[in-house]
């Protein structure tokens, strides 16, 4: 009776030690945060990563986890995203801004108003988490860019306008076609939320290009950051549905690196950081 116990208790946790090991999963790269070298790829199965550097540092390294297609959860959400940009940027001084770095924050400002409008739309449609969580991101993404248009005194578009309502008619023509198109059916609506996040990285780079200012670099290597790990996000679930998605605007190589990297949560600090 002792042996048939004992082996019970071996076999209980040999399973638990597995269950463990297909939640957290493992991550062989070095992470870039606050400390480096080895570290876990968490993963919960809502599609979120984390990478725990010695020293306690968070990670922007690649992991793999067995539950890495899971759903549900917090799937996308980036939690604290708005308050690390405020600390970053505090930390920088107040520079000149020009017509160009103006102009591209006001727009930058309602390209993310339109991502978190749109997914809030497809969300009301088909009551898919992913949408939500990243809704909620983007309005994280929204707000850090206030902070420069605040500290700069520039004037805000996306000011007291309700979801759906754009000041640059562009965004305004793009929110109605890309709602429209991704109502149509789950794969199209999944589509348009990898659509907006491609184009979202591609205009977050030649806005980077044409600014020298160090808040401004750092905000937009961040607000990129999210993008990727968006994009992640819906790589994943278009993946459950057996669909592949093809770049429409940052190159294909650039797709495959975003691809390779299971998730980014360090807040990057440099404006001239080289993903």
């Amino acid at each position: 009776m002792k042996k048939i116990i004992l082996t019970v208790l071996v076999i209980s946790l040999v399973v638990a030690a597995a269950g463990l090991l297909f939640a957290n999963g493992s991550q062989e790269s070095s992470i870039y945060g606050q400390g480096q070298g080895q570290g876990q790829g968490l993963r919960d199965g809502s599609g979120r990563g984390a990478g725990g550097g010695m020293g306690g540092g968070r990670g922007n390294g690649a992991g793999q986890s067995a539950a890495g297609n899971g759903a549900g959860g917090a799937y996308g959400y980036e939690e604290g995203f708005a308050g690390d940009m405020q600390v970053l940027l505090n930390a920088t001084e107040k520079e000149s801004v020009d017509a160009a770095e103006a102009d591209a924050l006001a727009y930058m400002r309602e390209e993310e108003k339109l991502a978190r409008d749109v997914y809030l739309a497809l969300y009301e449609t088909w009551n898919i988490p992913v949408f939500n969580n990243i809704a909620r991101s983007e309005a994280q993404h929204m707000d850090s860019i206030k902070l420069l248009l605040d500290r700069y005194g520039l004037e805000d578009p996306a000011a007291d306008s309700a979801p759906g309502v754009f000041e640059n008619p562009e965004l305004q023509k793009l929110y109605d076609s890309l709602t429209e198109e991704g109502r149509s059916s789950i794969v199209a609506a999944l589509n348009i939320g990898a659509t907006i996040e491609d184009l979202d990285i591609k205009d977050l780079q030649d806005a980077l290009a044409e600014s020298d200012n160090k808040d401004i670099g750092i905000l937009y290597q961040n607000l990129m950051k999210g993008s990727r790990n968006h994009l992640r996000s819906f790589l994943r679930q278009l993946d459950r549905e057996n669909e592949s998605y093809e770049a429409q605007f940052i190159s294909q190589d650039y797709l495959e690196k975003v691809i390779n990297i299971n998730q980014e949560t360090a807040p990057i600090e440099d404006p001239d950081y080289v993903f």
